[in-house]
């Protein structure tokens, strides 16, 4: 069996006719060093499985830790007495025309992008799928994205997260002129093709999962079909499961705000009203704590926690008179009163 490392994008020399050889794949670094390792493949034929340990930032298609990599390994290669979870993470196979005549072939995890390039203008494009005609493109660009990269360029533009298990392909478009051009999904077997017609007023740019960037001309077009071999990336859980832990733990999605959090802001909050009402805040104590008491008489109004009343039991309640009477209170304002009144 042959196993390929690939450890840097622009260190990996690689010998293409040899690539049909490789059995196994192992990936150490981040998403990036995953898609390089997709873009070697440029043929569309059956992709050893990858396994990739995660050494960057972010990493959605890196679950495993870089420091595990021993139990991790050794449970690959036992694969035949204990099962490994593999997603198959689906491609797309671009094809650039110009003048009706196929100029380039490229296969893409994450998305195919078409952007104004340089140009200050917003680039026209004329969107089809299935042959149909379905609107004409007037934005700064429109992402062509699989579900591996719904996480990637098309989130960041607006798009939804749709998990790798799912048969689709997602349209995105870059900051459009119109606000009711919303991100599309459609269905995975659909043939999408992206126009530039020769009326437009500027060339176009492509890219292909941030590589291959060329120069649309005028009355070219990409055309997008699903590759017939996915990429199968060995996986932590069954399923989709790993995904849906990355965008918790990574995106932070739908994560509520702590309890503990939320006290310390409705604190930062108080304080803040408070000095803005011209009340010295430096000795207020923190929030659920009770104020120490003070020696110094000076320094006997300090304000206590928010919601605690730090005036006495002898302000609060003030002894009877031997005639029945209370005693009157004081005629300075106290932190408690003070707090009362705000």
């Amino acid at each position: 069996m042959t196993l390929w490392s690939c450890l840097l994008r622009n260190s990996l020399k690689c010998d293409v006719h040899r690539i049909a050889d490789v059995d196994f794949c192992i990936s150490l670094g981040g998403d990036g060093t995953v898609l390089h390792l997709t873009s070697l493949f440029v043929e569309d034929t059956p992709l050893p499985p990858v396994i990739s340990f995660s050494m960057g930032t972010l990493g959605f298609l890196t679950p495993f830790d870089a420091g595990d990599f021993k139990p991790c390994l050794g449970r690959v290669l036992a694969a035949n007495q204990d099962p490994v979870f593999c997603t198959l993470r689906t491609r797309k196979r671009c094809e650039v025309y110009w003048e009706g005549q196929l100029q380039r072939v490229h296969h893409v995890l994450n998305e195919c992008l078409i952007d104004r390039g340089a140009s200050p203008n917003m680039v026209t494009l004329e969107a089809y799928v299935d042959g149909h005609h379905i609107t004409t493109v007037q934005a700064d660009g429109l992402i062509i994205a699989t579900p591996s990269g719904s996480t990637a360029y098309s989130l960041s533009a607006g798009g939804p997260m749709v998990a790798p298990s799912v048969p689709g392909t997602l349209l995105t478009p870059i900051a459009p002129h119109s606000l009711s051009f919303r991100p599309l999904v459609v269905p995975e077997s659909s043939e999408i093709e992206i126009h530039l017609p020769p009326s437009a007023r500027s060339h176009a740019r492509a890219s292909f999962d941030g590589r291959h960037t060329l120069r649309m001309l005028r009355d070219s077009s990409i055309r997008c079909t699903t590759s017939l071999c996915a990429l199968p990336m060995i996986n932590m859980g069954y399923l989709d499961r790993d995904w849906y832990e990355g965008i918790v733990q990574k995106l932070k999605w739908n994560v509520p705000i702590r309890e503990t959090d939320a006290a310390d802001i409705a604190a930062f909050t108080s304080r803040s009203l408070l000095r803005n009402k011209g009340v010295d805040t430096r000795n207020i104590s923190p929030v659920g704590k009770t104020a120490d008491t003070v020696s110094d008489p000076a320094q006997s109004d300090v304000i206590g926690p928010i919601g605690k009343n730090t005036i006495s039991n002898d302000e609060l309640h003030p002894e009877q008179k031997t005639d029945g009477s209370q005693q009157e209170l004081p005629d300075k304002v106290t932190a408690g009163t003070a707090q009362s009144k705000l």
